[in-house]
């Protein structure tokens, strides 16, 4: 199955949030289940980034990045650090799960902020820090410039 992003204004987004019924429901889920389409298969390499290891199954996506179970994320704001960590798909950060590094910066700032530019990664298995945009693929890189 090949999988394509498209754009979607804020209004949209809440209506879609508003619709989750848990954390580990995609957009997709979600939006199959409005419109009356049957789910899709559970997980299936495809709906995860063709990733075949264990990794891959709690990992992260969005805007050409992916981001590993078990990834590390940190970010720096008003003088305060905030940490969390990528499970089952989601970014868990003081005991709540966000859908992205936007939502979870917004919530922790309680203002809007692009979570883009204040979020930081570090992978599974290495000791480095890493702006998360650095995981973006440079066609997303070129999407966001425009």
């Amino acid at each position: 199955m090949q999988h394509r992003q498209i754009e979607i204004d804020v209004e949209v987004n809440r209506w879609i949030e508003s619709k989750r019924a848990s954390f580990n429901q995609t957009h997709n889920d979600i939006l199959r289940a409005e419109a009356g389409l049957p789910p899709q298969s559970a997980r299936s390499a495809a709906t995860i980034g063709m990733q075949s290891n264990d990794e891959a199954v709690g990992a992260w996506s969005a805007k050409g990045a992916t981001l590993p179970a078990g990834t590390r994320l940190r970010m720096s704001y008003n003088g305060k650090t905030f940490s969390g960590v990528i499970e089952s798909g989601t970014w868990v950060v003081n005991g709540a799960r966000y859908v992205s590094p936007s939502a979870a910066a917004s919530a922790l700032a309680g203002v809007s902020l692009n979570g883009w530019i204040y979020w930081e990664a570090q992978l599974p298995a290495t000791g480095r820090w890493q702006p998360i945009s650095k995981f973006r693929t440079e066609i997303a890189r070129r999407r966001a410039r425009k």
